[in-house]
């Protein structure tokens, strides 16, 4: 494969990242899907489109084939969307959120992960053949 091709593979998958991350923050979370008409059985608008945009970006990466180093850098640019997107817009000082604390954790272990990732692609012993 060229490098052309390579290069499209990971900018589609940020494309596609980006506006998964902006199914999040332009749909109101109000918004629900009434399944039956009686407003028994309702699911939140966010969660439908949530849910299928990650499967259109892991379907992505699976059918589009490239080489192994292009998946790798493109899962990685997609997580660093993913995690600077959460640490820019989520509300960690709300009162209201009892989850603030975890979340905040867990952020900070993928920022760990996010390193880890990119010191593995700027690292000099990377050969690629």
């Amino acid at each position: 494969m060229t490098s052309a091709i390579e290069v499209r593979k990971v900018i589609g998958g940020v494309i596609l990242t980006i506006l998964w991350i902006c199914t999040f923050l332009l749909i109101k979370p109000t918004l629900v899907i009434d399944w039956i008409g009686d407003n028994s059985v309702t699911t939140p608008l966010t969660l439908v489109t949530g849910l299928v945009g990650l499967l259109i970006i892991i379907f992505y990466h699976i059918f589009y084939r490239s080489g192994a180093e292009t998946n790798k850098l493109s899962w990685t640019a997609a997580l660093t969307l993913v995690w600077l997107s959460l640490i820019i817009f989520y509300p960690f000082k709300d009162p209201n959120n009892t989850y603030s604390g975890a979340i905040a954790f867990f952020t900070l272990l993928g920022g760990l992960a996010v390193c880890v990732l990119w010191v593995r692609f700027f690292s000099d012993e990377l050969i690629v053949a």
